[in-house]
């Protein structure tokens, strides 16, 4: 064997150990990730059931959801429940305190840009 082959043949051998060392460590990461997140199909997630619940009715009612943004966790986590209450917050005070009925309402993301 050359030293030519040699070489490649250890360049070979360290990228298989790199490969299955990096396998290894993502499959760890997304099963503590995925345990992390305590599932399950038989409790209702209460976050998600009050988010879908809330109302607006006047200033004070807007006060939870923009006390929710304070733990950046549970703001990650309740992401797309929080973008649809914010959606309906806005809507409420656009249509009930502005009075604007006659335009179509923007959603959140186009709000924000996203």
């Amino acid at each position: 064997m050359t030293r030519e082959d040699e070489i490649g043949k250890l360049e070979k051998q360290f990228m298989i150990n790199r490969d299955s060392k990096h396998e290894k460590f993502k499959t760890e990461f997304l099963n503590e990730y995925f345990e992390s997140l305590n599932i399950s199909t038989n409790d209702p997630d209460w976050n998600v059931l009050i988010l879908q619940a809330m109302t607006f009715k006047e200033f004070q009612d807007c006060k939870a959801p923009l006390d929710m943004l304070d733990d950046e966790d549970y703001a990650l986590k309740y992401k797309y429940y929080l973008e649809t209450t914010f959606s309906n917050m806005v809507d409420w005070f656009l249509k009930e305190k502005l009075g604007i009925n006659s335009r179509p309402l923007l959603h959140m993301h186009q709000i924000i840009g996203r």
